[in-house]
């Protein structure tokens, strides 16, 4: 008999370290320091390091950044086109937005649940 081993979810310690990977790959690229991109994942880092609670920090986190899967293709495909030039950049930021993706995918509504949730919210 073979048991099947749920996967494990990515820790605060995973997504630190893409976040840190990613701050790395902009650098390589020669991205201004100042510049939104490096100053955007750096703040993640800080505010992360900063958490009370840091594995509910990256699951509020995931969930805000990837409410559904929709945006999660959108996201990734963006990502793609803009950063195509820039493999480690893009690299990096798909490692990333993949332990999001792990992180918040449990949270995704069904067309049920949100039909569900508008009614409630229409008799309220």
């Amino acid at each position: 008999m073979t048991t099947k081993a749920s996967p494990v979810k990515p820790t605060h310690f995973d997504i630190e370290e893409a976040l840190i990977a990613l701050i790395k790959a902009g650098i390589l690229y020669k991205k201004p320091k100042d510049s939104k991109f490096m100053l955007g994942y750096k703040q993640r880092v800080i505010s992360l390091r900063q958490a009370e609670d840091p594995e509910k920090f990256i699951h509020e986190s995931a969930q805000t950044i990837l409410p559904n899967e929709i945006k999660y293709q959108q996201i990734m495909n963006d990502f793609k086109s803009w950063y195509k030039r820039e493999p480690k950049i893009l690299e990096s930021i798909l490692a990333l937005y993949k332990l999001y993706y792990e992180l918040a995918k449990d949270s995704f509504l069904s067309d049920e649940e949100v039909n569900k949730e508008a009614e409630e919210f229409l008799i309220m």
